[in-house]
């Protein structure tokens, strides 16, 4: 439990730097999380611990991406809708108003954190099957 607290601190500094920087951090912490929770768990066996780092993994992933979601909110709020707009418009080509540029943000954003807690959850899960192996 004490991993989810510390991943949703972490998932929100990280996703201050953007949405990149939580996919990044979410791998680091998985990974710290799944050794943590197979030692944790006594297991003897390789699956034990895979199974350890999954079920920590899981524990945090959700606190995690809301963690990441809000400091990717934040940054962006910091940043503003227009120059928002404006820079979405000229990667695409094309000219956008904030209010699309809001929303493309935030199907990013979703995309993102499927990819964190996928990435969270696989590094918990490797890790734990690695702490385990003689």
């Amino acid at each position: 439990m004490s991993w989810g607290g510390i991943g949703g601190v972490v998932g929100f500094l990280a996703s201050l730097f953007g949405p990149l920087g939580g996919i990044v951090a979410a791998g680091f912490l998985g990974a710290a999380c799944g050794r943590r929770a197979a030692r944790a768990s006594g297991e003897e066996a390789p699956p034990g611990g895979a199974l350890a780092g999954l079920l920590g993994g899981a524990v945090a992933a959700p606190v995690f991406a809301v963690g990441a979601a809000a400091g990717a909110v934040l940054a962006i709020r910091r940043v503003g809708a227009e120059s928002t707009a404006v820079a979405l418009g000229e990667v695409l080509g094309t000219a956008l108003s904030p209010e699309e540029a809001w929303r493309l943000y935030l199907l990013g954003l979703a995309f993102a954190a499927v990819v964190q807690v996928c990435l969270l959850a696989l590094a918990a899960t490797a890790a734990g099957a690695l702490a385990l192996r003689k």
